[in-house]
């Protein structure tokens, strides 16, 4: 994300990756490892999670209807902005240690975050983060149960 930012001049990501090493060396190379993780498992589980269960809170002619592509979207677009708002703590945390070197361990980036925002700043960016994850998962979601029922794997 940060090569597709347009912060940095890197021409190819073989050459951000050479820059990093050569200038702050292996470990650099990981750095945010443990915010991704703490970000990226619990994403899929929340949204799959509030996806089950925002379909099951409808009636089944209502998810079965010539309708059912529109709410599974739906359904997505309601799963994508919960779970993208449950780890965009751990996303802003990542996002710190990877644009400022100085932060270094995640607990560090945690401190710093919070004594300079307070809580407010561990949800800087949401709203972006949220409209892209959310509208990527929802369409994804989509094309998923389109694909499934017409294979006649689900109904």
């Amino acid at each position: 994300m940060l090569f597709q930012s347009g912060c940095y001049n890197y021409v190819s990501v073989a050459g951000a990756l050479r820059s990093v090493y050569e200038t702050e060396g292996f470990r650099a190379l990981f750095s945010g490892l443990t915010a991704t993780l703490l970000r990226d498992a619990p994403f899929s589980g929340i949204y799959v999670m509030f996806y089950s269960q925002a379909k099951k809170a409808l009636p089944q002619e209502v998810t079965s209807s010539p309708y059912a592509p529109l709410v599974n979207f739906s359904c997505g677009m309601v799963a994508g902005v919960m779970a993208s708002l449950a780890t965009q703590p751990a996303d802003v945390v990542k996002t710190h240690i990877q644009i400022s070197p100085s932060h270094w361990s995640t607990t560090d980036a945690i401190r710093y975050i919070y004594t300079e925002h307070g809580m407010a700043g561990f949800f800087r960016g949401a709203v972006p983060r949220s409209l892209r994850r959310t509208l990527m998962a929802a369409m994804a979601w989509t094309v998923y149960e389109q694909l499934m029922a017409r294979m006649g794997l689900k109904s």
